[in-house]
């Protein structure tokens, strides 16, 4: 799927992680790094799917990032983006519920 996001032209960068999902277990989240233009999420998607990969396999979430967390060797942290993606979601949960009280 990296390949894939990797191909479209306003993509510098990209690593696909799973995040925990309350009805499914896990989804797959698309972390993507952009230079100042960036494509819109249904754009991004649309050319993913333009390069023949399934509907399932398409990324559920695509988040854009200014830089990836990295390890002591440079490689991209997996384990950092899957926490500070998990800590974002619960944010948006916790917003979207104290939301739906008023």
């Amino acid at each position: 799927m990296e390949n894939h996001l990797l191909a479209h032209p306003l993509v510098i960068d990209a690593a696909v992680v799973a995040v925990a999902d309350e009805f499914l277990g896990e989804r797959t989240c698309a972390v993507v790094l952009t230079g100042a233009q960036r494509p819109t999420v249904p754009e991004l998607k649309k050319f993913v799917r333009s390069r023949g990969v399934a509907e399932y396999k398409v990324p559920d979430r695509v988040e854009f990032v200014a830089e990836f967390p990295t390890t002591g060797v440079g490689k991209i942290s997996r384990r950092e983006l899957r926490r500070a993606l998990a800590d974002r979601i619960r944010h948006e949960d916790e917003a979207r519920r104290n939301e739906e009280k008023l």
